[in-house]
């Protein structure tokens, strides 16, 4: 038992790490078992018209200023998520 006045006196939790996590479920682990071209060809242009759309839509922009914004976010959005799919892999697979 380590002693000090942080301590009180109290022993250490006989476990500190976190309770295991559920596999994730099928989905997920087929979509970041594809190859990162093969996400990105499926990202970009579903995030290029979702944000055309609220540029355009939503933002009242003009519709080619709408296609400019939305492909210089959508590539953004598209290495996010794409980022994201392979470190939470990563993370996984520690």
């Amino acid at each position: 038992m380590i002693e000090g006045p942080w301590r009180r006196g109290r022993a250490y939790p006989r476990s500190v790490s976190p309770p295991p996590r559920r596999p994730p479920p099928a989905w997920l682990r087929r979509w970041e078992g594809l190859h990162v071209a093969t996400q990105v060809a499926v990202v970009a242009p579903v995030a290029v018209l979702v944000l055309w759309a609220a540029h355009v839509f939503l933002m009242n922009q003009p519709i080619g200023r709408g296609l400019l914004y939305a492909v210089f976010w959508g590539v953004l959005a598209t290495g996010a998520v794409v980022g994201a799919s392979r470190s939470e892999k990563a993370r996984r697979g520690r």
